[in-house]
């Protein structure tokens, strides 16, 4: 099993957020491999032309106390012919129950590319703790943790330097069935510089999907991200919307 999650990461790890369902992870509720693979496009034409791509790909790994969480994506775009989305992110997650409680704690990597955002690496590495809540929603986590964070631009100047710091990372997931067919699911982060918290980032997704067939649905996936600290000429906020259909592999 070990050696056929590795190999979809390995497969799908330049594919990085064509938006996978983010519904919070949970501790046994299955066991062995179980994956998902997303795709997404749109292409206008006439006055201006436009098209976009987005893949993604998620693989869970589950046994009784523990599991490993994956999520790959990759998102590219044009506008007359002119390129105008490259972007890509990798994460790993290892995730493991505290002695039968409602609380998890959380071992987590990433590493993520956006040309247009003027950012040629951001590579982070933490630990969290999480805890399950049981009321009202379907699944529901709130986490805190920290986690150091390493971002280089495309082009190292005195206004872009390389930033090396170390953040607090909050979150909030959570999914809520609204009957057998659809489900809304939403993650958000907080994570500010411990030493500065006026340099902050901002990180949601709503994500709302349709369940097709057994193994199909369609998704529909708004995100908003925020970077009080972003690179010279580059925006604070990014807004994105997208459709996507989404197979489970299991």
């Amino acid at each position: 099993m070990f050696k056929k999650l590795l190999l979809l990461t390995l497969l799908f790890g330049s594919l990085s957020y064509g938006f996978v369902s983010l519904e919070p992870p949970e501790i046994g509720e299955k066991r062995g491999l179980e994956g998902e693979i997303s795709i997404g496009g749109v292409y206008n034409s006439g006055n201006t032309d436009s098209a976009a791509a987005n893949f993604g790909l998620k693989a869970e790994y589950h046994e009784q106390v523990w599991m490993l969480y994956s999520l790959s994506s990759y998102a590219y775009g044009e506008t007359n012919g002119d390129k105008n989305k490259n972007n890509g992110l990798f994460h790993l997650r290892y995730i493991h129950n505290i002695e039968g409680t409602l609380y998890d704690y959380e071992l987590f990597g990433q590493t993520e590319f956006n040309e247009f955002q003027s950012v040629k690496m951001r590579n982070l590495a933490g630990a969290n703790i999480r805890r399950k809540i049981t009321h009202f929603f379907d699944k529901c986590y709130i986490g805190i943790g920290l986690f150091y964070s390493y971002m280089e631009p495309d082009t190292i100047t005195p206004v872009d330097p390389i930033y090396k710091r170390t953040k607090m990372n909050t979150y909030l997931s959570f999914t809520k069935n609204l009957n057998e067919h659809v489900s809304v699911t939403y993650l958000g982060f907080y994570q500010p510089n411990v030493e500065n918290f006026s340099d902050y980032r901002i990180f949601q997704v709503l994500q709302l999907d349709t369940m097709l067939t057994e193994n199909l649905s369609l998704g529909l996936d708004i995100s908003h991200k925020y970077n009080a600290t972003p690179y010279h000429n580059v925006e604070k906020t990014d807004i994105s919307s997208m459709i996507s259909l989404k197979y489970k592999l299991r």
